[in-house]
């Protein structure tokens, strides 16, 4: 018997949805009702739960994302959220509400994933260190860089408390906000596969200006909800550092030269 067969019953029928490059995702259609379920044969160790961890905070802070019925080691199941029309809008003001509430420290309660790399987020109060080392210094670890190469980006490391100065208080992130992540139900906005933790709101806003992008409409209604502060300007392109180097770690391909693009400009 399936572990998810009590909250299923038979399955009447099933496709498979888009999911990204991390995981096998499905909409099956049961004798219970209609559900999504993401599976993983890789089995990285707790994804399933540090994403179930991840929605729980981001729907306690408020934020809409999807219901989790029941996870294992393997896959987590979810209620199927008919496809509606883009509300890009109404985006907007939830990610800003969501950075409204401020918090004294940095990271987490619970480690968690970045696609398939861990990402560790034990609490810091001083979040320049925080961002230095378990976001910066983990994905360049994760590289085969030549002394020289890390010689340069050590120039960068030495700047980040100056760079992040202007962070006094963290707001909870969604933390992986692309494109993708974002999902138009009929009810609504969803926020899915997320990688939460305290931080910079800008972080979050610098992220979701690579791949995709999320249009003007977007930044128009978070300014309605919180306004974006002044020095966005001066450190965007230092917060897409990460996840473009989570982007190298994870493809390869062009991400790091991208990556190094940006960093140049804070040596």
């Amino acid at each position: 018997m399936n572990y998810f067969d009590a909250y299923t019953g038979s399955i009447v029928s099933y496709r498979s949805l888009h999911g990204g490059d991390i995981n096998e995702v499905y909409h099956l259609k049961t004798q219970k009702g209609e559900f999504v379920i993401k599976k993983n044969q890789k089995q990285y160790t707790g994804m399933f739960q540090s994403e179930a961890h991840g929605l729980f905070t981001l729907r306690s802070a408020g934020l809409p994302v999807p219901d989790v019925i029941a996870i294992s080691e393997s896959a987590i199941l979810m209620p199927y959220y008919p496809p509606g029309s883009p509300d890009m809008a109404e985006a907007g003001r939830q990610i800003a509400t969501l950075h409204s509430t401020q918090y004294e420290t940095a990271g987490l309660e619970k480690d968690n994933y970045i696609g398939t790399l861990p990402q560790i987020n034990t609490p810091v109060a001083n979040f320049g260190d925080f961002y230095r080392v378990h976001r910066l210094e983990a994905q360049l670890n994760l590289l085969r860089l030549s002394v020289d190469q890390r010689r340069k980006w050590d120039s960068l490391l030495n700047r980040v408390g100056e760079i992040t100065a202007h962070v006094e208080k963290t707001s909870l992130l969604h933390g992986d906000l692309w494109s993708g992540n974002l999902y138009h139900a009929q009810s609504g906005p969803l926020f899915i596969d997320p990688a939460a933790y305290r931080g910079d709101p800008l972080a979050e806003l610098a992220f979701t200006e690579l791949f995709g992008g999320f249009g003007s409409a977007f930044y128009s209604a978070y300014r309605e909800v919180l306004p974006i502060s002044a020095a966005y300007t001066e450190v965007k392109s230092f917060y897409q550092i990460y996840p473009l180097l989570v982007h190298a770690n994870l493809f390869g391909g062009g991400y790091y030269h991208s990556a190094f693009a940006a960093a140049k400009e804070y040596m």
